[in-house]
């Protein structure tokens, strides 16, 4: 066998007894999750700062604000995580429990090839 593929390959029905991959959102909230605890173990990130951050900037906005508006006020507060995808479990987290919510999506202003980015907007909590 070569390095590149170091296991012989595996009998089709094998393959089918495998257990299953968990679903993209349960994967995608773990991996979420994962980001957002490095960043507090390695670089100092504050989850609780930036909640308050986006839930403040929120409460006085004439007018919902983009994530990644959102992101950057963070920052220039001094929130840095080392990778800013770690805010994306921070915003699940607030629209989970019901103070924040998507009202719409608009242009990026980052990222490459990506899809529109999200509006969001404060609630009076449930």
């Amino acid at each position: 066998m070569s390095d590149y593929y170091p296991d012989p390959p595996m009998p089709l029905f094998d393959a089918a007894r495998r257990a299953a991959a968990a679903p993209p959102r349960t994967a995608g909230a773990t991996a979420a999750e994962a980001c957002t605890a490095k960043a507090e173990r390695v670089a100092g990130f504050d989850t609780d700062a930036a909640k308050a951050t986006i839930l403040e900037a929120l409460r006085t906005a004439a007018q919902p604000l983009s994530g990644e508006e959102l992101v950057d006020r963070c920052q220039r507060a001094g929130i840095v995580p080392h990778d800013a995808r770690a805010f994306g479990s921070v915003f699940g987290c607030l629209a989970r429990k019901g103070l924040i919510e998507t009202v719409g999506f608009t242009t990026r202003a980052k990222g490459h090839g990506t899809a529109g980015g999200r509006l969001w907007r404060a609630t009076n909590g449930r």
